[in-house]
């Protein structure tokens, strides 16, 4: 259902994962303008997440990494 809205984005650490990301809605996340405050899978954290195509263009490999994690699909 939500497969359209799979998108990698990058924690404050780093970190690369896939997470539901709605236009101006958020399920599990508190929305702050273009970024958001969410848990994060990879570092076991909670820090602010972007979504990669708006950090520049993403390289195959970032992309490849971030597809290896998604966080929880419920909130």
């Amino acid at each position: 259902m939500f497969k359209s809205f799979d998108v990698p984005v990058r924690c404050s650490a780093g970190h690369l994962f896939t997470t539901i990301w709605i236009p101006l809605g958020s399920l599990k996340a508190v929305r702050l303008g273009w970024k958001r405050y969410q848990y994060c899978p990879v570092g076991r954290h909670w820090a602010i997440v972007t979504r990669l195509d708006w950090a520049g263009s993403p390289s195959p490999e970032e992309l490849e990494q971030a597809a290896l994690v998604h966080d929880v699909r419920i909130p």
